[in-house]
């Protein structure tokens, strides 16, 4: 018997009647209340005895009323398992059945219980249960869950699959309290503009040249907005195997001729999107795809949704790029909530992002929050917080460090918890939430 989550501890309950007796031998030792909590190995045997006075009499026996796993009833399980008669006390002609929980004939059963023991399965399985969550994730689907052995097993099954949004109390508490009345002004937008521009360039990991060269700067939702807008007005596209979700996704019943960039060929005039940086690929590859993109006359746009999160100094030279997007969602506690974002472009994009940056229709408050929090917070707060963490954390868990300061690479085994075909930051443990919750448990 697997379980695919960690088994903290295990509680058996017997329902005895007459005279008879029940043991439970659990790894060669008898567990005399049925409770186990030590000494849980990855595989483990464990055996049920059961005896009776006199072998005839039937009404002497025991019911298996419940099999606690961690605080959860999981007795159906044990239904099918098989049960081995003593012959030497009752005359059968078979003398292996299923137990079906009920125990009358004397004799035992025999089982391996195996379990999922390694620290990151710990801490998955603390997280779920310690931190359940009513909202689900993944997010898919319906939204909402209870707190049952099939949710919180599933949330320990993903609590490190891809990247939720860091909840930084410092931050939070810098907007969490402002009200709607003070947020619903709209931008100065150059002024805006140029207040953003200089705040990144402060950055001492990545620099961003000619980024005032764009003619067109647009305030978008997150990078969504902008990502998709650049998939629809193309027709011929080239896009990494590997990229965010929600590019394929988008690309799906589509009438566009998509290429990857495997072989660094670029079809004419076509159009080109990349991360960078991007947890997948070499951020030096990427950069050079730039330049062999534009001699072929593409259209180049670059996410920058990892910039501010990347473990690796980057000098991006944006004379050659036609679209930048960029946001600070992945690294504020703004999350899905507000989603500011940005694009600066070298035309006009006639799109609803466009239209509602150009008109004064896009939600006020979630960038009248990421400009208030700009004067108080520098571009690279986030990221110089949390590195050391984030190293102790990889080497606790003996884990691989990544060009993303958010992800990690299991060296045990590939983590592939697939959510969707388009899907591929399970590739990675996400140390968001080991970072959120670092202060509290045992890492």
């Amino acid at each position: 018997m697997k379980f695919d989550f960690f088994i903290q501890n295990i509680n058996f309950k017997f329902a005895v009647h007459g005279k008879s007796n029940v043991r439970l031998i659990f790894n060669g030792k008898s567990i005399k209340n049925f409770r186990i909590s030590k000494n849980i190995k990855k595989i483990n045997t464990v055996q049920i005895i059961f005896s009776k006075e006199n072998p005839a009499d039937v009404k002497s026996f025991a019911v298996l009323e419940r099999v606690d796993i961690n605080g959860f009833n999981c007795v159906e399980k044990f239904k099918t398992l098989p049960y081995k008669i003593d012959r030497s006390k009752h005359n059968v002609k078979n003398d292996i059945i299923n137990n079906n929980l009920y125990f009358g004939y004397v004799g035992s059963m025999t089982f391996q219980l195996e379990h999922t023991n390694d620290l990151l399965s710990q801490a998955a399985w603390i997280l779920a249960n310690n931190e359940f969550n009513p909202v689900k994730w993944p997010k898919k689907g319906n939204n909402f869950q209870i707190k049952d052995l099939e949710t919180v097993s599933s949330n320990a099954k993903f609590m490190f699959t891809g990247v939720h949004n860091l909840q930084i109390q410092k931050i939070q508490n810098a907007f969490e309290n402002k009200t709607i009345k003070e947020l619903r002004k709209p931008l100065k937008l150059t002024e805006s503009r140029l207040e953003l521009e200089t705040w990144m360039k402060k950055s001492k990991r990545f620099k961003l040249k000619n980024l005032e060269k764009f003619k067109n700067f647009t305030l978008t939702l997150g990078v969504h907005e902008s990502l998709q807008s650049f998939i629809n007005r193309a027709t011929t596209l080239h896009i990494p195997s590997k990229s965010y979700e929600g590019n394929g996704e988008m690309l799906e019943q589509k009438n566009i001729k998509v290429l990857g960039l495997n072989e660094n060929k670029f079809y004419p005039a076509s159009s080109v999107l990349l991360e960078i940086p991007a947890p997948w690929y070499n951020t030096k590859k990427l950069l050079e795809l730039i330049d062999k993109a534009k001699k072929q006359k593409c259209k180049i746009a670059v996410d920058a949704t990892w910039l501010c999160m990347s473990n690796e100094k980057i000098d991006i030279d944006l004379n050659d790029v036609d679209e930048f997007y960029f946001s600070m969602n992945k690294a504020w506690p703004l999350g899905d909530d507000l989603r500011p974002g940005f694009r600066w472009s070298r035309d006009k994009i006639n799109d609803a992002s466009t239209f509602s940056t150009v008109n004064c229709s896009y939600p006020k408050l979630g960038f009248q929050i990421f400009f208030d929090l700009i004067k108080k917070f520098s571009i690279d707060w986030v990221y110089n917080s949390y590195r050391k963490d984030a190293k102790t954390l990889i080497k606790t868990f003996d884990l691989e460090n990544t060009n993303i300061l958010w992800f990690a690479k299991n060296k045990q085994k590939n983590q592939k918890n697939t959510i969707g075909p388009h899907y591929d930051l399970d590739e990675f443990v996400s140390l968001v939430n080991l970072l959120k919750f670092k202060n509290k448990y045992f890492w």
